[in-house]
């Protein structure tokens, strides 16, 4: 077995350290964070070369026999060898494996290529995150335990009374140290709509009882107060009162109202609008997400030749379960933006967070109430950063 200590400035920079240098093997022994002058974190990760160990070839056999510990430094080619009686054994319990890649043999045309993978940012956030929480699951099945400064150790509890995922704290963490920047930090990771204007249609979907109906009236009632010429198509046949609702709120904005029940109906319907509306808000029906014909029934809808713009709206009283499941199963559908609705009815605000770092998609608005035409805004990116931190959250 080979053990390796590796030091960088941040978790991420040491699982990255661990896949360069060991193999799918690899194994997570334990991890800790150090300060002083250089503050660092250490993962000693650990790997059984025996079954793939080939020939020696003459003048290595020696080099081979000198195995030691070794820890590696991100940023620099210098290692600094332990002695027998130093060196990090490894654990007595069952350590989780970590996925890490197997280098590329020397000939291979990725060994070609100059600087990072070429991945896209949100690929690569997505990749960092699982690593993290590979990482932090393995130790706890492991029986280890985070090493943290109490500084730290602070941080990550206030994020998680917050209902902040445990992966994500210590992300937020390895930022910054300091509790006055962590809604700046937060602030970098969210994305917002730019409100320079919208496509021809807007479609919302989400889980039952999400708000979509009210909140259809809030959008068609702001479009008609900037000028706008607005219609609705209603879709929500399914519920009951549903269709009676929004012809009320469609009377008293006078707009133009279709309640259709096909595909073809909607899609001729669209385009009829279209070609006299600013904008056509579409309603559609609440059903549960895990119902694959509902999801199928959704994305034909899309298939449109007028501009459609898809928003995924999402409560923000839901749990952090429910609402990672929820857009897990309208991820196949071309949503462009998050809307999140009742943040007045929420308690604390994390989960937000969590699904707008998992996804990588753009807030467009937040509904805070009942009142139609008020009790909706644009989402900027303070105002969903300061409802993540909110102080008077308390776990």
């Amino acid at each position: 077995m080979k053990i390796k200590k590796f030091s960088a400035r941040t978790f991420s920079e040491a699982l990255e350290l661990v896949k360069k240098e060991l193999s799918d093997d690899a194994i997570i022994l334990s991890t800790e964070e150090t300060k002083g002058f250089w503050p660092h974190v250490e993962v000693t990760a650990a790997v059984d070369y025996d079954q793939e160990i080939q020939q020696p070839v003459r003048g290595q056999a020696s080099a081979m026999k000198r195995q030691t510990s070794e820890t590696v430094y991100a940023g620099t080619n210098s290692t600094r060898k332990q002695t027998p009686a130093t060196a990090t054994r490894p654990s007595p319990y069952a350590a989780a494996a970590l996925p890490v890649t197997r280098p590329e043999p020397k000939n291979s045309p990725a060994q070609k290529s100059v600087g990072p993978p070429q991945d896209s940012g949100s690929d690569h956030l997505k990749k960092e995150l699982n690593d993290l929480r590979t990482m932090i699951e393995g130790m706890k099945n492991s029986g280890y335990e985070m090493s943290l400064p109490a500084k730290k150790r602070t941080m990550v509890r206030f994020l998680q009374e917050r209902s902040v995922r445990e992966e994500y704290a210590y992300r937020l963490c390895d930022k910054t140290t300091d509790m006055n920047k962590i809604e700046s930090v937060i602030a970098a990771d969210i994305k917002v709509k730019k409100h320079q204007g919208t496509k021809k249609a807007v479609m919302l979907i989400g889980p039952t009882g999400v708000g979509k109906t009210t909140t259809i009236a809030k959008l068609a009632a702001q479009a008609v107060k900037t000028g706008k010429k607005a219609a609705i198509i209603n879709l929500d046949t399914y519920r009951i009162g549903a269709s009676e609702q929004v012809r009320i709120y469609a009377r008293i904005l006078g707009i133009p109202l279709a309640t259709v029940t096909t595909t073809e109906e909607f899609l001729s319907t669209l385009v009829e609008f279209s070609g006299t509306r600013d904008v056509v808000f579409v309603d559609t029906t609440g059903r549960n997400p895990r119902d694959l014909e509902y999801i199928n029934g959704l994305a034909e809808l899309c298939k449109t030749t007028v501009p459609l713009e898809l928003h995924l709206l999402m409560s923000a009283n839901t749990d952090d379960e429910c609402m990672i499941e929820a857009y897990r199963s309208y991820r196949n559908l071309p949503i462009e933006y998050i809307a999140f609705t009742k943040i007045d009815e929420a308690v604390r605000y994390g989960a937000l967070y969590n699904l707008l770092l998992t996804y990588q998609k753009p807030v467009a608005y937040l509904t805070t109430g009942q009142k139609v035409p008020g009790d909706i805004e644009y989402a900027t990116v303070n105002r969903l950063a300061s409802l993540i931190v909110n102080k008077e959250c308390h776990a």
